[in-house]
């Protein structure tokens, strides 16, 4: 009688320092790429009037709870992907993949049904009548087409978890593309297109989106791709939903869209406690945010090479002989951020007059943002603790450790310390700066607390025998 062919023992990933950048380079062009849409977006409305470049940044707010909800999705299809590829069952790879889109698709139906009450969710945010109608206009396209929002994402994460992200990385080419040579016209109107203003800005983000999104589908439909979509006929049962690997998706997942969630929330509260100081102070607020996002991509591309390469780890076995492989990625992840971050914040406190003097020539904004800019490069080293094993540690499959640690520090010590600081001292935009140092060294701490009780759990040490080719 014949047996079924035994599957290959699993093997941990190589964790070598070419391959760590090799998986965080495009991550970064992909988050930058991400963050140009908007960027672009805002640029053209601007040119429409204060109403509508007020309008569309409240929009955005709103449209970034949709996105974060895609970005925790494809966050726990990473982890789910990463592990079944690191036991070598590709078939279960394949299985995450399918109900990762079919969750992903239900999310989309109920973000979309709020488009109705646009209006209403602007309004909360405050501003006249026209702010209010203008950021609607964006937020009701936006979300109709919420598809694009959380479908692409959950995409994004299935590629990343087979060390695939070279392919979001083009996609977000491709949106970028599309979103420049469409949206202009869109917004401005051409010889026979209307002008649609910020409702063009909208419409021309959402195609944008779903041109990217067609990259990742047609590369997921390649028969030949390790974790292709079944859409052959006779395979449309493998589309019907599966509760278990729903379940164990939103496990993975839950946790950290409660992280983005109250950490947008968190970064309102935060925006209004800056605002209450004035405007030059809010613009200048404003100005050192763009920075330090800037800063931070390449550190986020390393966490995300760790996510991976702790994943597949985790699924080739700990504490053997996945477990050694998973602490030497995490380290040569934060090596790399940590050399990146410090660059960055060293160019922010040296030359801080001229970047941000790139922004405004307004010397009230200056002479708030410099300052606040210089505290901002000495916390960006700081920041890379929790950013690096905060990921670590999701790559193992633990996503409510690093949600635990976002929610106590960013309610129970930065902002109170950002409103004691502008409050009770009166330290202006340098103090409440000050605070993102406070709570980000805390993060820190429970991260790297968090990460280390991890190893020790394991048992294991990092031996460069044990490792073998992968050192």
């Amino acid at each position: 009688m014949k047996t079924a062919p035994e599957r290959p023992r699993p093997s941990p990933p190589d964790v070598a320092w070419p391959k760590v950048f090799r998986l965080a380079a495009p991550a970064v062009v992909d988050g930058f790429l991400a963050m140009t849409v908007g960027v672009i977006g805002l640029l053209l409305v601007g040119r429409l009037g204060d109403a509508a470049l007020a309008g569309m940044g409240a929009a955005l707010q709103l449209v970034w709870f949709a996105i974060s909800l895609g970005a925790a999705l494809g966050t726990g299809t990473t982890v789910s992907v990463a592990h079944a590829i690191g036991r070598g069952d590709r078939e279960g790879a394949r299985t995450v993949v399918v109900q990762a889109v079919v969750l992903a698709l239900a999310a989309s139906v109920v973000v979309a049904c709020l488009a109705p009450f646009s209006t209403d969710l602007v309004a909360v945010l405050g501003g006249d009548r026209e702010v209010t109608e203008r950021g609607a206009d964006y937020v009701r396209v936006s979300l109709v087409g919420a598809v694009v929002l959380i479908l692409p994402a959950v995409l994004s994460g299935a590629l990343r978890g087979v060390g695939d992200t070279r392919t979001p990385m083009l996609a977000g080419i491709a949106t970028n593309v599309v979103n420049l040579a469409l949206t202009p016209l869109l917004v401005f109107g051409v010889s026979g297109v209307p002008a649609h203003g910020v409702e063009g800005a909208a419409w021309g983000a959402t195609v944008a989106r779903a041109i990217g999104g067609l990259v990742m589908v047609a590369a997921l439909l390649r028969s030949d791709h390790v974790i292709g979509l079944p859409w052959q006929s006779g395979m449309r049962h493998r589309w019907l939903p599966d509760l278990g690997a729903i379940r164990r998706l939103t496990s993975l997942s839950l946790p950290t869209a409660v992280e983005q969630f109250q950490a947008t929330t968190a970064m309102l509260i935060f925006g209004m406690l800056v605002l209450a100081e004035g405007t030059a102070i809010s613009a200048a607020q404003r100005v050192v945010f763009n920075l330090m996002g800037v800063a931070y991509l390449p550190a986020i591309g390393c966490a995300t090479a760790a996510t991976i390469l702790v994943g597949q780890s985790y699924g080739a076995g700990v504490p053997w002989p996945g477990g050694p492989a998973a602490v030497r990625a995490t380290e040569r992840s934060f090596v790399l951020a940590l050399g990146w971050l410090v660059s960055m914040g060293s160019l922010f406190v040296a030359f801080a007059p001229f970047l941000v003097g790139l922004y405004t020539t307004e010397p009230a904004v200056l002479e708030a943002g410099v300052p606040g800019l210089r505290i901002i490069g000495v916390f960006l080293p700081v920041a890379t603790i929790s950013i690096v094993f905060g990921s670590a540690l999701r790559g193992a499959g633990d996503t409510r450790s690093p949600m635990t640690i976002s929610s106590i520090t960013m309610w129970l010590v930065t902002l109170p310390t950002a409103w004691f600081a502008g409050n009770v001292l009166g330290a202006g935009l340098p103090g409440l700066f000050g605070a993102f140092f406070v709570g980000g060294f805390a993060s820190g701490c429970g991260a790297w607390w968090r990460w280390r009780r991890t190893v020790r759990a394991l048992g294991i040490g990092v031996r460069p025998a044990a490792l073998g080719a992968t050192a």
